[in-house]
Parts: C-alpha cells; sequence; structure tokens
C-alpha cells in the first residue's frame, strides 16, 4: 500500500490523542473517589478481605491498588466499612508514597483499560461500512473534551465503558452465527462488566435480545438454550472469579458481619431501613455463594440509595436530591462539543435510511442506549457526565456511519475537536461547550461535582499559584480533609468556617460559591439531611463573606475564585 500525505496525517492524530491521555494522566489529581478505591482494593489486595466499598464492585480497585501492594507498605491496618470514609483521606498523609503509586495506576489503566476503550470503539465503528471508520470514533473520542479527561481517572466509569463495548462486539458476533465460543465470550464480557460497576447490569437487555436474534427460526433450540445457559454460567464464573480475588483470605464470620453492616445501614452508602428484609436471605445466599452474596448486597444497597436521593446535586443554581428527569439530557447538551452535535443533527437527516438497510446488527446497541438512556433519566445519582460514558461511543456512531463517506468533512471535525481540546487543555472536566465565551459563559460552573471539578484541579491549583509568585495560600474547600491539600500544596492553609481573615492570598473553591447560596434559598423537601447541609452552608457564609470584600483576581485553575485581602 502507497502511503500518503493522509496516513502520515492519521498517524500524528492517533499519537496526539496518546499524548492528551498522558498529559490528564500527570496533571489531574486523585478525585474524590479515588482515594477510597485505593484504599479498598489495597485493603483486598493485602488482608484477602473484600470488606469496603462494596457500592462499587471490586475489579478496578483491585487494578488501581496494584502500585501499592508491590511496595508492600500498609495504608491501613483491616478496617470496617464503617470506619473507611475517615480513614480515605487519610492515604495522603505520605503524599511521596501515594501520588507516584497513583501515576503508575493510571498507567496500568492506560494499558489494560483506555487503550482497549479505543481499539473496542475502534472496532464498533468499523462495522459501520469502512474500516478507517473505526478509526474516525476512536479520535472523536480522543480529541472531545466531554470524554478525555475522565478515561485515566482512578474510577470504575472507564473501565465498564469497555465492558459495554466488548458485550455489543461480542453480542454481534453471536447473532451473525452462535457458537459455543461466542457464548462463552459473550458471558464472559457480561461477567466482566458485572466486577466492574453494577450499571452492568443495565446490558442484560442487549445479550437477550442478542440470543433472541440468534434463534434458529425453525427446529429444535436446544442448542440456542444450551447457548444461553453457557452465557450464563460464563458470567458467574467470571464475576465469582473476581471477587474470590478480593476475597483470597475470605473469613466467613467478617464476611457475613459484612453483609448485615450493610443491610443496617453501617456501611458507605445510605439505605435507612430499606435492605432490612433483604439480610436474611443475602446471609442465606452467602452460604451458597459468599461472592455473589457480596455483589448483591452492593447491588441492592446501590439501588436503596438511589431510591431515597442522598446526593445533594447542584445545576443552574438550584440543589436537588432526588434527581431531575432533564439532567443528563441537558447536560449532554452543555457538555457535548457544539462540532459534535452539529455534526450528529447533520446526520440525523439521513441516519433513518442507514439503519433501514442494516438495523438487525445494530438492534443490541440500540436497546443498551435506550435502555441506559431511561436508567439515567430515573436516577438520582446527577452526579456527572462520565456516567454517560458507555453509551457515548454509541451516540457518537450515527456522526461515523454518515461523515466518513465524506472524508474532508471528517478530518475537519476532527481538527476542530483537536483544537478545541488543546485550547483547554488540561482542564477539560471545567469547562462547558461555549467556553470560549469566557466570563460570558451561560453555562459556566452551572453544573457541579464531576462536571466541573471532581479534586482533580489540585495540580493546576498549585502549578498556577507558583506562576504567580503566591505563597502561603488560604484555600477554602468545604468536606477537604487538611491532608489533601497539604499533598499538592505544603505551604496552603485549609481554612475552616467562622475562622478569622487575616491579610493574604485565599483561593474559594467554586462548590462555596454554588452550594452556600443554594443551601441557604434551598427547598427542604427536596434536599436530603437538608438541616445538616444549611447549618453547614451557614457556618460557611460569614468568612466567605469577609474574603469576598478583598480584591477579586479571577479564577486559578478554573475552579478556585482567587482574592486578596489587605
Amino acid at each position: 500500500m502507497k502511503l500518503t500525505w493522509f496516513h502520515f496525517l492519521v498517524v500524528a492524530a492517533c499519537v496526539q490523542a496518546l499524548v492528551f491521555q498522558l498529559t490528564a494522566l500527570h496533571t489531574q489529581s486523585l478525585t474524590g473517589d479515588g482515594a477510597h478505591h485505593l484504599l479498598a482494593g489495597h485493603q483486598a489486595l493485602r488482608y484477602g478481605q473484600n470488606t469496603l466499598n462494596l457500592e462499587h464492585p471490586p475489579l478496578t480497585k483491585l487494578l488501581a491498588a496494584f502500585p501499592l501492594w508491590l511496595r508492600d507498605d500498609p495504608l491501613a491496618p483491616p478496617l470496617r466499612a464503617v470506619s473507611a470514609l475517615a480513614m480515605a483521606d487519610r492515604v495522603y498523609e505520605n503524599p511521596g508514597r501515594l501520588l507516584p503509586a497513583a501515576v503508575e495506576a493510571k498507567y496500568l489503566f492506560m494499558v489494560f483499560v483506555v487503550l482497549p476503550f479505543f481499539a473496542a470503539a475502534g472496532r464498533l465503528g468499523s462495522h459501520t461500512g469502512r474500516r478507517s471508520a473505526g478509526i474516525f470514533l476512536f479520535l472523536l473520542l480522543a480529541f472531545s473534551f466531554q470524554v478525555l479527561p475522565n478515561l485515566t481517572l482512578l474510577q470504575t466509569d472507564t473501565a465498564v465503558a469497555l465492558c459495554f463495548l466488548l458485550v455489543l462486539l461480542a453480542a454481534r458476533g453471536f447473532q451473525g452465527g452462535p457458537t459455543w465460543q461466542r457464548a462463552l465470550f459473550l458471558g464472559g464480557a457480561l461477567g466482566l462488566g458485572l466486577a466492574t460497576k453494577f450499571s452492568a447490569v443495565l446490558l442484560l437487555p442487549a445479550v437477550f435480545v442478542a440470543w433472541v436474534l440468534s434463534l434458529p427460526m425453525s427446529g429444535s433450540r436446544s442448542r440456542a438454550i444450551g447457548h444461553g445457559l453457557a452465557i450464563l454460567a460464563a458470567a458467574w464464573l467470571v464475576l465469582d472469579g473476581v471477587y474470590l480475588l478480593a476475597n483470597h483470605s475470605y473469613e466467613r464470620e467478617l464476611g457475613r458481619q459484612v453483609i448485615q453492616d450493610y443491610c443496617q445501614g453501617k456501611g458507605t452508602v445510605i439505605v435507612e431501613d430499606r435492605l432490612h428484609g433483604a439480610e436474611e436471605w443475602l446471609l442465606g445466599l452467602e452460604r451458597i455463594d459468599p461472592f455473589l452474596a457480596q455483589w448483591a448486597t452492593g447491588l441492592l444497597a446501590v439501588q436503596a440509595q438511589n431510591q431515597i436521593g442522598v446526593y445533594a446535586s447542584f445545576a443552574f443554581g438550584e440543589i436537588r436530591s432526588d434527581g431531575r428527569w432533564w439532567y443528563f439530557p441537558v447536560l449532554f447538551l452543555v457538555k457535548t462539543p457544539i462540532a459534535i452535535l452539529l455534526a450528529m443533527a447533520a446526520a440525523a437527516w439521513v441516519l433513518r435510511d442507514f439503519y433501514r438497510r442494516s438495523w438487525k446488527p445494530w438492534l443490541p446497541a440500540m436497546v443498551t442506549v435506550v435502555v441506559y438512556g431511561v436508567a439515567a433519566v430515573l436516577s438520582s445519582y446527577n452526579l456527572g457526565i462520565r456516567h454517560l460514558l458507555p453509551i457515548l461511543p454509541l451516540l457518537y456512531l450515527p456522526i461515523v456511519a454518515i461523515w466518513i463517506r465524506r472524508p474532508l468533512a471528517s478530518a475537519a471535525l476532527v481538527a476542530v475537536l483537536f483544537l478545541e481540546s488543546l485550547a483547554l487543555e488540561p482542564l477539560w472536566m471545567s469547562h462547558t461547550n461555549t467556553w470560549w465565551l469566557g466570563d460570558r459563559d451561560p453555562f459556566r460552573h452551572s453544573f457541579a461535582a464531576g462536571n466541573l471539578e471532581y479534586r482533580q484541579n489540585f495540580f493546576q491549583l498549585a502549578r498556577q499559584s507558583r506562576q504567580r509568585g503566591i505563597e502561603g495560600l488560604r484555600v477554602l474547600y468545604p468536606t477537604l480533609d487538611a491532608t489533601v491539600l497539604r499533598a499538592y500544596l505544603a505551604d496552603a492553609t485549609l481554612v475552616g468556617p467562622e475562622e478569622p481573615v487575616p491579610p493574604g492570598w485565599y483561593a474559594v473553591n467554586v462548590t462555596v460559591e454554588q452550594l452556600v447560596p443554594a443551601l441557604l434559598s434551598g427547598d427542604p423537601e427536596s434536599i436530603y439531611d437538608y438541616e445538616s447541609l444549611r447549618r453547614a452552608a451557614v457556618s460557611w457564609e460569614p468568612v466567605w463573606k469577609q474574603i469576598r470584600q478583598g480584591e477579586d483576581h479571577g479564577y486559578l485553575a478554573e475552579t478556585f475564585h482567587l482574592y486578596r485581602v489587605r
């Protein structure tokens, strides 16, 4: 094959995509859940007991904690779930050990999660008709600031997104020609997903549809039933195998106590009294399969917490804990690059013809988008665009299917995304698709949590403080432990509520600007644990007001409002 300038551009774009990931890997600090996953995974690897953080299956946590485990340096003694949250931030007490290990863990994610995610997305994209379509989909994902900053985070979202792609690829192969090998591969991919994040249960309808489409039109269906059982058996074996790794020194008495703790509301999720009725049968399941019992306990706990609605989520000046049906649709419109939205709109005009000609192989993917979308709309977990990551490649597929026929337009789209991500580097997560309006951006800071800043901007806060010659920075950041701050800014001071405000430089995290006014004017009926949250807002308001009387120097690292008090 003769190489042309176009091939060199494609190779250069692929290299730049990996450079962006390496940049994110080194410039984003640990997120809020990162320390919890490291602690839980390290406890499982070191002590052989999966006792913490049952609200997430253990596969991703084991991978994240592997570098720390190799150092043979205990983060903490064996812990129970009741003490895990208080202990999580203490892993920052030795940043010289923690932060290099976190970087090593992110490299593991690059090798075992991110690169396979890109490869699987490319493989799925190639099924739209052209091999180059796979590269196109890979570059759309790699250069979209909606996707880019979430991939190397030490959390479960990218890993479960990979599993979604693997299951859909396996389902496509299985329905096209069902064999025992393909059935086992489909079940194994499903098992990996279930061992990664509980949202993988939303893949079950797609697996069922693929199995139904594989049924013979006539004759005996005993072989097809056998294939279905093989899928379930493979999923169970993989799921149990992962939990076995996390429980390699399983103690039945402790394992049963962990289940009881979660059922009685003593775990790391809030279930109130919703699991009291499940405790007896979960303990009965533990006698048969202790690892499946752990998985079921976590699933039921997450479901109960979702029904209760415990996370106070900020959007457009309002706080709610019970979820908003419009949250994820609007968030998608705000966080998706405008170039992608325009390409989607253009593709929609001719999309119907594409699926009319080849709808059947894509039916499991379409079912997955619908099922996942409905679950997102009904969820009270309004916490971030990263929760849509499993279906973002599927939502980008129409662009690939239509625009790949127009090479120059496709190249222009990739170039626009590249330039946009280059301009936002490395603070991709903190921006919306109207970032270019600057202070006049109507959506700037309109969302919080994982859409804006999830403790991943501390490296940039430290760098930009040094560039301005700021020493002894004082930081307002509710719920943050001083140990976490000192891990990134050794000379910084964490300001507490109702403290005096001496002269100096102050960085007020944007969550103060969002949550204090929203809580003081919030609806008690729609905010979980409203009274304690309001008391916290009242305690933070005076010190914030005093700092605001100082000189306003704009924002550092996009999410820290800088003031100088004379």
